[in-house]
């Protein structure tokens, strides 16, 4: 049998180079590693040396910023300081100039005192001194009051009768009185209370209230004629002197026409919130009606009921009623009026008002 040669030995094998491969790569990473952490180190030192130096910066901005404001303060107070130096240098003269003012001020002050003093006290005497009403009427304290009769409203019209009646208490007594003098018909007791009870009126009116006084006989007229349909204020003293200085002046006579009156009434340009007549009995007149010589009671009647017609039934008629004997009928009739327009009916007493 023949034998097998051997295969010859070799000097180097796989496992050797593989040493060498892997000793040569551990160097290698080793390298890379000392490498990399130098260089995060040299990067972390440079960051630390820009911290420092933006600080030192800060620093330096901030200590400029101090002393230029320093200086600012220093310029201030310096021009400040010059101001007050100015301000506190007064002359001589001009201290003697204000001496004089302040003596000045002084006298003023004195006397401006004085005149305080003397106006406290007057005004202390007008509080207690009482105001006077701006319609003169005498007793004050004596006034009378007429129970459920109220004036309400902004705008109050007393609707007078003047008609030859007004003077006497009854017929007879009135025909008589026409012949008598004018003076002796002012002076009839009727109408001298029909005087008082308009003034008292007007005095009971409330203080923004306004009013105007229509006369009525034949006619319709107003009592002052410059003032027409205008409104007389409560509170104008002069115009209420005016309104019963004509009053007293007035003389009552002839018929009374109550148709023409209320037709005057709603003609004006500003109608009244209210009305209070003053009457003592019915019409003697009426422009619906003819009337004869002779004027007979159911006339009046129909001249009544003419009138009453033609009345606003939205304005309220307060009608205060004079005795005249021989009409009988005309409580019955004014107080169907006053219910139709919700007013009211007071025939008063004899003795009201009771302020003479």
């Amino acid at each position: 049998m023949a034998r097998q040669k051997r295969r010859p030995q070799q000097l180097f094998s796989i496992s050797f180079l593989d040493c060498i491969c892997c000793g040569f790569g551990g160097v290698l990473l080793l390298f890379v590693l000392v490498a990399g952490k130098q260089r995060n180190a040299q990067e972390q030192q440079v960051a630390e040396i820009r911290e420092v130096v933006g600080q030192y910066e800060f620093d330096v901005k901030s200590q400029e910023d101090r002393i230029e404001r320093i200086t600012l303060e220093a310029q201030a107070d310096e021009g400040e300081s010059e101001q007050t130096e100015s301000r506190n240098t007064i002359t001589e003269a001009e201290v003697v100039e204000l001496e004089q003012a302040l003596a000045k001020l002084l006298q003023s002050e004195s006397k401006m005192q004085k005149d305080l003093d003397e106006l406290l006290a007057e005004k202390e005497e007008l509080a207690t001194a009482e105001i006077p009403d701006p319609v003169p009427i005498p007793n004050v304290k004596r006034r009378q009051y007429l129970t459920g009769f109220q004036m309400e409203g902004e705008h109050i019209l007393f609707l007078v009768r003047a008609s030859g009646s007004m003077v006497g208490n009854t017929i007879a007594e009135a025909v008589e009185l026409q012949s008598k003098t004018d003076d002796e018909k002012r002076e009839s007791p009727k109408w001298v209370r029909v005087v008082d009870s308009i003034r008292w009126m007007i005095s009971s009116l409330p203080v923004d209230s306004s009013f105007q006084v229509l006369m009525f006989a034949e006619e319709t007229v107003p009592l002052i004629d410059t003032h027409s349909v205008d409104w007389i204020d409560r509170e104008d003293g002069e115009m209420i002197k005016e309104v019963l200085d004509s009053l007293a002046e007035y003389v009552p006579e002839g018929g009374a026409n109550m148709e023409r009156a209320f037709n005057f009434v709603r003609s004006m340009s500003t109608v009244p919130d209210a009305i209070v007549l003053l009457t003592d009995g019915l019409p003697t007149q009426s422009d619906s009606y003819a009337s004869g010589e002779f004027v007979s009671e159911s006339d009046r009647v129909r001249f009544f009921n003419a009138a009453v017609r033609v009345a606003a039934p939205d304005i309220p008629v307060n009608t205060i009623l004079y005795p005249l004997e021989g009409d009988p009928a005309s409580p019955f009739l004014f107080w169907q009026l006053a219910d139709r327009t919700e007013g009211a009916l007071v025939s008063p007493a004899p003795s009201w008002p009771d302020i003479r």
